[in-house]
């Protein structure tokens, strides 16, 4: 079963239970007559399932995503990628290396589905369909040194966040504000002068992905005329196998956020409600 799943999933086949009932009914015959035999009679079938279930425990569940390359074309990739890397600056120490690259990251979200009690309504205010949303740009080193990170939070330059918040947020990293929390052209350049210009001694490359910002013309400009280094870009539609950062990272990192969360004090709004904090006091737990 798990060759055939393994298999399945090389192959970006998508897997369901029913897939796994077909294999099943297709190698293991007899198998799967013994196991009915001993169930009662219109309930085989769920007990089927929910045994599949258990054993799909090892998986993950996933909503099905397309891709643009097969695995076999992205792991080629990668290798080819690798080597070129490694042939051009290979003179270049681990201490000179810069991985960059963005994720999202939430204090709440709107839900889907809630828990609702039996018979009562599931309607929900509306301030409960509104999520707070900032981008975390992570910076790595190849011999494991982490830069501070860049937090971008959704506010207008110059405004009010900027102006009144920014000077409550803890120091040591580096914040910007973007009309959508988003990397852009102007946020990409705040990133190189401050971050990355104040940590960079030497000649350094810089690996990125193909974010239009990161290789903008004005991207290679500063960093190869004011940061003296060499801009990376990863290639195309490759970042699930060639993002050392979204490879081995961003996953753990999320993980760590929401241990953290678990272990944080519980804060209340302003009117004493911990299920509707300000959106300033979203912005600074999240930060934190």
């Amino acid at each position: 079963m798990l060759e055939f799943i393994h298999g399945l999933r090389d192959a970006e086949r998508a897997l369901t239970t029913i897939h796994m009932v077909t294999w099943i009914k297709r190698n293991q015959r007899a198998w799967l007559v013994s196991y009915l035999t001993n169930k009662k009679p219109g309930t085989g079938y769920n007990s089927l399932l929910l045994l599949l279930r258990r054993f799909s425990a090892r998986l993950s569940r996933q909503r099905p995503g397309t891709s643009k390359r097969s695995q076999e074309d992205l792991e080629d990739t990668r290798d080819i990628f690798a080597a070129e890397f490694h042939r051009e600056y290979r003179a270049h120490g681990s201490e000179s290396v810069y991985n960059v690259d963005e994720t999202g990251i939430y204090y709440d979200m709107p839900p889907n589905y809630i828990w609702a009690v039996r018979g009562g309504s599931s309607k929900i205010s509306s301030g409960e369909k509104h999520s707070m949303r900032m981008t975390a740009v992570l910076t790595a080193k190849a011999d494991g040194t982490k830069l501070p990170i860049l937090f971008i939070m959704k506010g207008v330059p110059g405004g009010r966040i900027e102006a009144n918040e920014f000077s409550t947020f803890p120091a040591g990293h580096s914040y910007a504000v973007q009309e959508k929390a988003w990397m852009d052209g102007r946020v990409w350049k705040t990133y190189l002068r401050t971050v990355l210009h104040d940590d960079i001694e030497e000649a350094s490359v810089i690996l990125v992905d193909n974010f239009e910002s990161h290789v903008s013309e004005a991207s290679y400009k500063i960093i190869n005329e004011e940061l003296g280094s060499h801009l990376y870009p990863l290639p195309p539609n490759s970042t699930s196998m060639c993002q050392p950062l979204d490879v081995g990272v961003m996953a753990p990192f999320k993980r760590h956020l929401r241990e953290l969360w678990l272990y944080e004090d519980i804060i209340t709004g302003d009117d004493d409600d911990p299920f509707s904090l300000t959106a300033r006091q979203k912005r600074l737990v999240l930060i934190k």
